[in-house]
């Protein structure tokens, strides 16, 4: 079994974080820091492979 990259282990203590506690930028619809850093990842991650995404 292949070891879980360091990046997603912090990413789920972030979740993990919010499913427990607030931050200053937590609203009653989410956390918009949390949403930021995700949108982030995802978009590092689909540079770093080169992936395209859908209708861009």
């Amino acid at each position: 079994m292949p070891e879980i990259p360091f990046a997603v282990i912090l990413a789920s203590y972030c979740v993990e974080y919010h499913e427990r506690n607030n931050c200053s930028a937590c609203t009653l619809c989410g956390c918009l820091r949390l949403a930021d850093a995700l949108d982030k990842f995802r978009a590092e991650r689909l540079e770093r492979h080169r992936l395209r995404r859908a209708g861009v």
